[in-house]
């Protein structure tokens, strides 16, 4: 027998109508997509790397500076939000993305990355003796918290991501609004490059919308307001690789809503949205210089179009082939690949308790001072290798334990 818990099942056409079976009436609306184990799996995949990089208190591969070089960590926050753009999609299928669901996973993010904030901001004041006194003006470091990190700029993607679900609820839909979100963030950005000739943590939108407000106000711009407005420019440029994520996935469902020759069209469609992500990505890269400016170089600190729309593309080519190979006739079941991709997917379904939960332990140790990270990153890259591959196995070991025993962990 087919094992459903690892199982594609499509029941009814993406896009037809659902018509009642007389031979079992008690299926009212169960006639759609379940849960995609390729999907799943990638996620999987995605949350592994993430908790390795994260736990490893030394990391001996390339890492990425804001506004230089990129390293493998780019990849993961905007691979993330194209994950994220794919859960929505499907979600929005089922009738499951309402505007309140949207909210409730904003304000979850949102109230987790400034608990995570506060606790590194106290544990950072306890360590430089500031006291608690709200009559001195200090109240133990809590009052100069950076109001930055990945979970609020994820908050943030999801917030434009429930809005952008509003006006896109196809394939054609969700292609025009990654082109039209592509503009808008590449021209800006392009914009901000000609007033001040680069990008740089001294010139962004962040900046000059911050300056501009101080300057009409007749005061100077705190950093820490700048820091917070640079957060949500990152989570919006988030946002696009999110859109893609969507994006696809109205493809694949495009592509599966005929009886026929399914893997063709969905291969097909695959790399028809990885073509346009591309072909995008391309555009916000070299269109400056048509100017005469520089061109819009890739950037962590503000996820510009290039690097997101890149890492867009790579993940599409990516499930392009996972999903025709794993959930083989897309329709009823999965290859013997799905055996394999199982224990991915039980971590997928757990992404956001992972990965937040070792963010937060990593952000916490790092915040101490002495930093038991630093001491742990000074006995060598060997013990920090096997560090993070005991935090994934303790992760990969937590999943498959709720996926058996059933048992829902996810916030």
């Amino acid at each position: 027998m087919t094992n459903t818990s690892a199982t594609t099942r499509v029941l009814r056409t993406a896009g037809a109508p659902a018509r009642r079976d007389r031979a079992a009436p008690s299926r009212r609306r169960g006639r759609a997509i379940g849960r995609v184990v390729s999907l799943d799996a990638a996620r999987g995949v995605l949350v592994l790397g993430t908790v390795f990089w994260l736990a490893a208190p030394r990391r001996p591969f390339p890492v990425s500076e804001g506004w230089g070089t990129i390293g493998l960590d780019a990849i993961a926050m905007p691979a993330f939000a194209v994950v994220l753009g794919c859960a929505f999609a499907m979600g929005q299928h089922r009738g499951w993305m309402s505007g309140g669901r949207v909210m409730r996973r904003t304000l979850l993010l949102l109230l987790a990355g400034l608990v995570l904030a506060a606790a590194a901001a106290l544990i950072g004041g306890a360590a430089a003796g500031i006291p608690f006194a709200p009559d001195a003006g200090t109240l133990g470091g809590l009052e100069r918290m950076r109001v930055t990190g990945p979970l609020l700029q994820l908050a943030v993607a999801v917030a434009a991501l429930g809005f952008l679900g509003l006006l896109a609820r196809n394939w054609s839909g969700w292609a025009f609004t990654v082109a039209v979100a592509s503009a808008i963030g590449a021209g800006t950005l392009w914009l901000t490059t000609g007033l001040c000739g680069e990008l740089s943590d001294r010139c962004t939108p962040a900046t000059l919308l911050v300056t501009g407000v101080a300057d009409a106000a007749g005061s100077t711009a705190d950093p820490l307001i700048t820091a917070g407005v640079t957060t949500v420019v990152a989570g919006l440029g988030l946002a696009l690789p999110a859109a893609a994520g969507a994006a696809l996935v109205h493809a694949f469902l495009r592509a599966r809503s005929v009886t026929h020759h399914q893997r063709g069209r969905v291969i097909g469609y695959g790399l028809l949205a990885a073509l346009l992500f591309a072909v995008l990505g391309i555009l916000a890269y070299f269109t400056p210089t048509v100017w005469g400016q520089q061109a819009l170089e890739p950037t962590t600190v503000l996820w510009t179009p290039p690097l997101t729309l890149a890492v867009a593309t790579l993940a599409s080519l990516l499930a392009t082939a996972m999903h025709p190979a794993i959930d083989t006739d897309l329709r009823g079941g999965t290859s013997a690949l799905g055996v394999f991709a199982e224990p991915f997917a039980a971590v997928g379904r757990i992404s956001l308790l992972a990965v937040g939960t070792t963010l937060a332990a990593r952000t916490l140790l790092d915040a101490m001072t002495p930093s038991p990270v630093s001491w742990f990153a000074s006995l060598g890259d060997i013990p920090s290798i096997a560090l993070g591959a005991i935090v994934v196995a303790l992760w990969l070991a937590i999943a498959l334990w709720a996926d058996r025993a059933g048992r829902r962990l996810r916030p």
